[in-house]
């Protein structure tokens, strides 16, 4: 049986990401196109955001036979005949196939890459995430597919080709929280034979500071007297985004915070690496 690297993720070539096709969770509406809205969400102004936790007994994933526990360390494994899935303490979880898996070889749960995005979205919110909180969502794998023209219906996209897996980015407000994570690949029997989720919840005060952040670099004149604060290899287009621990270091106190990240050039005009500075425009260089 191959063993679990955590950290390790298995993912293909980056191709399309598809707008998400669902209404906003938090709006009712009917054909006359009035809207209701709906119970408060962790998305509203002053909230912190709601993180989401494996649960184990909504598990799709192909574990070939009932898993049986194990624990490694500061992880807990559930092992089967074709799969596992891992558990950190940090409560990041991972499932893998292990080699062969004839659950792995078969096609997608659907050659539609919207629907399949609507399906995994769904899945994880059955875990605990909240809709308000998924930004947007990619398709990645060894397949192929495309959307044009920001299609939410699927009339301008390409059927999914291959074994193709849907990514989920988390945000609030457009302001990316980077280190979260849940992806998942569906087979055409409905099991996950790869799988990932991490989505720690958010204190408001970080959340808060964030918005804050963004909303003052929302000015043009504002940008430019931060930016003119910054490193000269600093000053390409950036954005606010909030980094948290990446359960990289389980026993380590967690750490959430907002930053304006930029992409470091060298003299050459080439890109180096992505950069982060503080509302004040000190460097942050904590390792999340």
């Amino acid at each position: 049986m191959s063993k679990l690297l955590l950290g390790t993720t298995v993912i293909g070539v980056t191709i399309v990401g598809c707008a998400q096709s669902a209404k906003d969770p938090g709006f009712r509406g009917d054909d006359s196109g009035t809207a209701e809205v709906a119970a408060a969400t962790s998305c509203d102004p002053g909230a912190a955001l709601t993180g989401a936790t494996y649960d184990l007994s909504r598990s799709r994933f192909a574990f070939g036979s009932t898993p049986s526990e194990e624990q490694v360390s500061t992880m807990t494994r559930w092992v089967g005949s074709d799969g596992v899935v891992a558990i950190e303490s940090c409560g990041s979880e991972q499932g893998i196939m292990n080699a062969g898996a004839p659950e792995e070889t078969l096609p997608d749960w659907s050659p539609d890459p919207v629907a399949l995005a609507a399906h995994v979205r769904e899945y994880f919110v059955s875990m605990g995430v909240d809709p308000c909180q998924i930004l947007d969502d990619g398709v990645t794998g060894s397949g192929s597919a495309g959307c044009s023209g920001g299609a939410t219906d699927g009339a301008s996209c390409q059927p999914l080709t291959g074994s193709s897996m849907i990514d989920l980015a988390r945000g609030v407000d457009g302001i990316r929280v980077v280190e979260s994570r849940a992806y998942a690949r569906f087979n055409v029997n409905d099991q996950t034979t790869s799988e990932s989720l991490y989505w720690p919840a958010i204190s408001a005060e970080v959340v808060t500071s964030a918005r804050s952040f963004a909303g003052k670099l929302a000015d043009a004149s504002a940008l430019a007297a931060y930016k003119a604060q910054l490193p000269s290899n600093a000053q390409g287009d950036g954005q606010v985004v909030i980094h948290h621990s990446s359960c990289m270091y389980p026993a380590a106190p967690f750490q959430a915070a907002a930053t304006y990240d930029v992409l470091q050039t060298n003299p050459t005009g080439m890109m180096e690496a992505t950069i982060s500075f503080d509302a004040d425009g000190n460097r942050v260089t904590t390792q999340w």
